[in-house]
């Protein structure tokens, strides 16, 4: 292994106990040293126990001549490649998350090849400077891996303040508010307390040209460098900043315009959507749909939610509803809702729930008398159910992960989800007929994309009925029943999961059968 730099005295650990952090990224390192890539984590140092943890973004420069070895060792210890839309991504970085199996903590992994630095929204510039980050890389003992040499990442976070500032910083700076403040200060303050401020100097020396050299006294005596210091370094830099542009001004302008504004168009139509907006990144090799099933009570819209929101932090999420739940409702049936509330106030009607015919005594729902209210009602959820699964087949088919709350399943008309109108499939009655034709045409577009992973929660009738007491019995043990019986294509991975345990090691189990899945 090439040999590394000396730290100075204060840049090492006062106590090298290694700390606790993920598995999965304790493996990664120990494995990195074992087969002798050179790599550092190469910025951000000041918060490196949070990255550690899963809080933060791990940001590691690797050898890209070892680029091979590094691929396989990624998957040999459960990193995933992920990819971000076109035209977001950076040239010389990848992204990978890992999964920690026994936290159930996800990780995202930026590999850099190269230091493609600048502007949010851009990153416009590519400094030769990989090699000095590796060649002088000091290990940090308290976490058992290499970071960078402190007195480059300082050197390397004031010209990257430099490289970043905007027409628009000039503005807030003038009303008031530091452009070189949170972060940006905390991270700077952090590490000149670990430089001698001559060697940051000589460095600062050495990649920028001597004025700008002269300038890091200063900005370290005052912790920290002002505005004038950084517009100076920008206009004084030698070799100039601008010789590392990778685009030129109009060209740059109009980059970074269209990643803003394409990613303020991205959250606003996922608000719209109810979709998830923390992450756009998706699966390189498609999308997957995962759907959750259980019996009422067995804690599917729970887990549901809790798995889209655990996953949206990393990788593009979209949530859908495979039931004919009130939320889910579109304004027709809404308003058919309002209106048959309405009837039963004023004519003071009771609403009961038909109960299963399982266990004798009651018939089918699918079997019961349909009023035309009713069959309105099943015809607008009909509608609902087409559009929802062309929107799940659109973003299954970009890479997108679908958290789909139930699933319509077409084996057993009226229950757990099944289709209303089958007795009407020959009925006398031309409209009826076609109603039930479209009712059952809306499960067919659903069955065009079967789920890749399923789950099916299971929990005894009689805890279902404790926790669900408004609902039948009968009808608690049918869908019970009728949830084991499901049956899904042989390209469906099926989960059956114990949803009695505790909601914490439900959610665990089920993290993991969707990261195998992934």
């Amino acid at each position: 292994m090439t040999s590394v730099r000396e730290a100075p005295p204060s840049a090492r650990p006062a106590h090298p106990t290694k700390r606790p952090g993920l598995a999965i990224l304790r493996t990664l390192f120990e494995r990195l040293d074992g087969e002798a890539i050179r790599y550092c984590h190469w910025k951000s140092n000041e918060h490196l126990d949070a990255s550690l943890v899963g809080t933060t973004d791990v940001d590691v420069l690797v050898d890209r001549r070892a680029i091979v070895p590094l691929t396989r060792l990624l998957g040999e210890t459960e990193f995933k490649r992920f990819v971000v839309k076109a035209g977001r991504g950076y040239p010389g970085i990848e992204d990978y998350v890992g999964f920690d199996r026994d936290t159930g903590v996800l990780t995202h992994l930026h590999v850099h090849y190269q230091l493609t630095l600048g502007e949010k929204f851009l990153k416009g510039h590519r400094v030769p400077w990989e090699e000095l980050y590796l060649s002088t890389r000091v290990r940090d003992e308290s976490q058992a891996l290499y970071v960078a040499d402190p007195h480059l990442e300082l050197v390397v976070l004031v010209l990257r303040a430099a490289m970043k500032l905007r027409a628009r910083d000039f503005l807030i700076e003038a009303l008031g508010k530091p452009y070189f403040r949170g972060g940006l200060l905390r991270e700077f303050r952090w590490l000149a307390a670990r430089v001698r401020p001559g060697e940051a100097a000589e460095l600062a020396t050495r990649l920028a040209g001597a004025r700008v050299g002269a300038l890091v006294p200063a900005m370290l005596a005052a912790g920290g460098p002002s505005l004038g210091q950084l517009v100076a370094i920008r206009r004084t830099a030698a070799p100039a900043l601008g010789e590392y542009r990778l685009y030129g001004t109009s060209e740059a302008i109009r980059h970074a315009l269209g990643r803003e504004l394409g990613i303020v168009w991205w959250k606003v139509r996922n608000w719209c959507l109810g979709a998830p907006t923390k992450s756009s990144r998706t699966l390189p090799h498609g999308g997957l749909l995962i759907a959750f099933l259980g019996a009422d009570g067995a804690g599917k819209s729970t887990v549901a939610r809790e798995i889209a929101e655990w996953l949206s932090h990393e990788v593009a999420v979209v949530t859908t509803y495979g039931g004919n739940g009130k939320g889910s409702a579109g304004w027709p049936r809404r308003v058919m809702q309002f209106l048959g509330a309405m009837r039963r106030r004023v004519a003071g009607l009771v609403s009961r729930r038909v109960a299963s015919p399982a266990g004798g005594g009651t018939t089918s729902p699918a079997s019961q008398h349909i009023s035309p209210a009713r069959a309105a009602w099943v015809e607008a959820l009909s509608r609902e159910r087409r559009a929802r699964a062309r929107h799940t087949r659109r973003a299954r088919g970009t890479g997108m992960i679908v958290v789909s709350d139930r699933f319509p399943q077409s084996q057993f008309a009226g229950w757990n989800d099944g289709p209303r109108l089958t007795a009407w499939i020959d009925h006398p009655s031309a409209w009826r007929r076609a109603a039930a034709r479209r009712e059952r045409e809306a499960f067919r577009l659903a069955e065009l994309c079967p789920p890749d992973l399923v789950l099916k929660l299971h929990i005894p009738a009689e805890l279902a009925a404790r926790r669900k007491p408004e609902t039948p019995r009968e009808q608690i043990r049918t869908g019970v029943e009728l949830l084991r019986r499901l049956s899904y294509p042989t390209t469906t991975r099926v989960i059956d999961v114990d949803a009695t345990q505790p909601l914490r090691q439900v959610v665990l189990q089920v993290k993991r059968a969707v990261w195998d899945a992934i």
